[in-house]
């Protein structure tokens, strides 16, 4: 692949998540839930499961989405966090957006976020910094409330997203490892 296409396909990578996550949390915050899972499932498509045809990569976005589906459900069941647009006969598990958006995330580690592979410590720094700001910028659009005060929330969040990222990164070359 050439340069200009290798360039061409990181930015469609980090502009398709991004937009597919505002189209998710605008979606919740304007009672359409399910237009971000839809717009994370398009994304996706159009950018994986059309252009990569590696396995390890379907397998590492639906471990992802399994394993971050999981740990927000942890989230929301010892009420730490609470969503909207989630499910009103489970209220404890983390919703269809989360797991949509958790498979978008994952989507970028390759593509966009590649250049953190072989960075574990710049992975936990940016996944620290990064991850809770995601939650700020969906509890300030009321897709999400912190149900702890604002600081402890951040620390939590933070050390949750600076281990995520990396681990994320380390499945993947695990899952890879197992295919071949």
């Amino acid at each position: 692949m050439s340069t200009k296409a290798a360039t061409l396909k990181i930015g469609f990578n980090a502009l398709g998540f991004q937009s597919a996550w505002w189209l998710t949390v605008l979606g919740i915050v304007m009672g359409y839930p399910f237009l971000g899972p839809l717009a994370m499932t398009l994304y996706m498509v159009a950018d994986h499961f059309s252009l990569t045809k590696q396995k390890a990569e379907v397998f590492l976005i639906f471990s992802a989405m399994l394993l971050g589906t999981v740990a927000d459900s942890i989230f929301a069941s010892t009420n730490f966090l609470s969503y909207a647009g989630g499910y009103s006969t489970a209220p404890g598990v983390a919703p269809l957006w989360i797991t949509a958006m958790w498979g978008g995330f994952a989507a970028t580690l390759n593509h966009s976020l590649g250049w953190i592979k072989t960075r574990p410590v710049l992975g936990f720094l940016l996944g620290g910094v990064f991850g809770p700001l995601s939650y700020i910028a969906g509890s300030k659009f009321g897709a999400i409330h912190f149900n702890m005060e604002m600081t402890t929330t951040i620390i939590i969040l933070g050390l949750f997203w600076g281990f995520a990222v990396p681990g994320l990164v380390r499945l993947h070359t695990f899952i890879q490892e197992k295919l071949t």
